[in-house]
């Protein structure tokens, strides 16, 4: 049976941290040896500290970066999962938000994949046609012109690539080395990477859920140097 490792990026959380390892913690029951890792980075609140009180819980461990970025999370995640795991062809990533956007949609939509797919990588996609994300026009023309830049300048097919990700350890082996972001444009990298070592990302429907915290996304900020991320990851490719 499949074995799942849930990266939470924890930065400035304090008001839904604890609800959320709650919730997750009790639907992850029914997932044997399920683990819960909290990738603290640069939070000027009080999480950090509530991360090491809900490390004392079985199958929850915390770490610490210091610089604040998603992508430093995910990056440390990697490396404690692989430093405990190995390439497990078992145990899979699994590359989220703390707030847990999708709910556990995402998951329930990959269950089947994890066990007999023959993908080591899917996505929950909020471009899947079954997807219920009810998001603003603007938002929807800017997540519509990021896929197309990523098409044109990468070569890229996933219509998502800032989903939720699962990605098998074997694989994750491989690819995460490479990936050279620290922000919102790691799970881009990431996706590259794996399209280029010749995998196809399956991609899962997903109910996004109303956030009870302000989005730390800046579109026009972020959406600048992803672009200017694609440049380089196109010279470097």
């Amino acid at each position: 049976m499949s074995k799942l490792v849930y990266f939470l990026p924890v930065h400035n959380e304090q008001t839904v941290l604890a609800a959320n390892v709650a919730r997750l913690r009790d639907h992850l029951g029914r997932f044997e040896g399920a683990e819960i890792l909290l990738l603290e980075n640069g939070s000027r609140d009080t999480s950090w500290t509530i991360a090491q009180e809900l490390a004392k819980h079985d199958g929850v461990a915390a770490f610490k970066e210091d610089r604040a970025g998603i992508g430093h999370a995910y990056h440390r995640g990697f490396v404690e999962a692989l430093a405990k795991h190995g390439p497990s062809e078992t145990t899979w990533a699994v590359l989220t938000a703390a707030d847990l956007p999708f709910g556990f949609s995402d998951l329930d939509a990959a269950t089947m994949h994890l066990e007999r797919g023959s993908s080591r990588i899917l996505m929950g996609s909020k471009a899947h046609p079954d997807s219920a994300v009810g998001r603003g026009a603007q938002r929807w023309a800017m997540s519509q012109a990021y896929r197309l830049a990523r098409r044109a300048l990468l070569g890229m097919r996933v219509g998502d690539s800032q989903g939720s990700v699962f990605v098998r350890l074997d694989l994750a082996a491989e690819i995460a080395p490479r990936v050279e972001s620290r922000g919102f444009f790691y799970t881009t990298e990431l996706c590259h990477a794996a399209e280029r070592a010749g995998e196809t990302i399956v991609e899962l429907p997903v109910t996004l859920e109303e956030s009870k915290r302000a989005s730390t996304v800046r579109p026009v900020k972020h959406g600048s140097e992803m672009l200017r991320q694609m440049w380089e990851l196109r010279r470097r490719g």
